[in-house]
């Protein structure tokens, strides 16, 4: 009889920084690749070490995302995702809005959502997930909408860095250039989400924070309070949950759908949850790369399966969001 694999405490911490490094040698460029690989083929998900973001900027978008989730309710409402641009999905998204699977409650999260900034009168402006950004009249530019729109550029830039790793990590046999993947973050939808999880009096065991979901796009980078808890990453070979909580000065990237078509499946995209807490609040800011809307990604195996990045981010949000999600149709 084969040995039973035992479940994982946590998942793989990479270092990236030897890749970014001009002075690293090739070996220690490579093996960065291969840890990455690694950690994307087998869970889905990773802690981001040496990814050269400041502190200072860190801590500025969780603080953007207290300052809106302070505001009266009335305020929040005063730029919630009914009021954005046609399908552009921009705005404050109250709780209890998404259901991702049948038999569970809806989420308990709330967050504000901001896109790649596009003006009212571009003439794509209005069509999914493109169009301006909402903003609440009470918080000043440049204590909330300047730092946001410079954190979701660093972001950006962050994510080039993850697309040539993941690139260099695909099978040889495939023949991919280093650059295959470079396309995803030309004029890319590029969602950020500042998220509140707020403390539940009753616990209930059908509500989550997020429920058990994958991710419809690329690429998550995650950012998460420190001293807080919930996140866990299903891992099929023991069919346990693998808790994942904050650590210091490190980003959680994981893969989501779009990504695992585009690879052919070689790069997993991981189901994922938040446990609710019935005594502490919750912040945390995923910024997602979708991917160019228009783009039609063949898959990367050479198989010519093709989607195309837009349509599928927009039919796994109508799937989830019932009434939310009519806009989108």
């Amino acid at each position: 009889m084969g040995s039973v694999e035992t479940a994982p405490v946590a998942i793989p911490t990479v270092d990236i920084s030897p890749f970014t490094d001009p002075n690293a040698s090739e070996e220690a460029k490579r093996s960065v690749v291969e840890a990455v690989r690694h950690a994307c083929t087998t869970y889905g998900f990773f802690y981001l070490a040496g990814h050269g973001v400041s502190k200072e900027k860190r801590d500025g978008i969780l603080n953007c995302a207290k300052k809106f989730f302070e505001l009266p309710q009335e305020e929040r409402m005063d730029v919630w995702i009914g009021k954005s641009m046609g399908k552009s999905f921009r705005g404050y998204e109250p709780p209890g809005i998404q259901t991702h699977q049948k038999g569970l409650l809806p989420d308990i999260k709330e967050c504000f959502i901001v896109g790649h900034e596009v003006p009212a009168d571009d003439p794509e402006a209005g069509t999914f997930s493109t169009g301006p950004n909402l903003w609440p009249k009470s918080l000043k530019d440049e204590e909330f909408r300047t730092p946001i729109m410079e954190y979701q550029a660093t972001m950006l830039e962050l994510s080039k860095v993850l697309l040539k790793l993941l690139a260099r990590g695909l099978p040889k046999a495939w023949g991919q250039p280093p650059d295959v993947m470079d396309d995803l973050a030309v004029n890319p939808s590029m969602p950020m989400r500042l998220l509140h999880y707020a403390p539940q009096e009753v616990l209930d065991d059908r509500q989550f924070g997020v429920g058990d979901h994958t991710d419809f796009g690329c690429i998550a980078i995650l950012l998460q309070e420190m001293n807080t808890k919930g996140l866990e990453v299903w891992y099929p070979p023991t069919e346990t949950w693998i808790p994942v909580p904050p650590k210091e000065n490190t980003y959680v990237i994981n893969m989501g759908d779009m990504m695992q078509k585009y690879s052919a499946s070689y790069y997993r995209s991981a189901r994922h949850r938040v446990i609710t807490s019935g005594t502490s609040h919750r912040y945390s800011v995923p910024w997602f790369l979708n991917g160019q809307l228009k783009l039609k990604c063949k898959a990367l195996d050479g198989s010519g399966v093709e989607t195309v990045v837009g349509e599928h981010i927009r039919q796994r949000l109508i799937a989830t969001m019932p009434e939310a999600g009519k806009a989108l149709r």
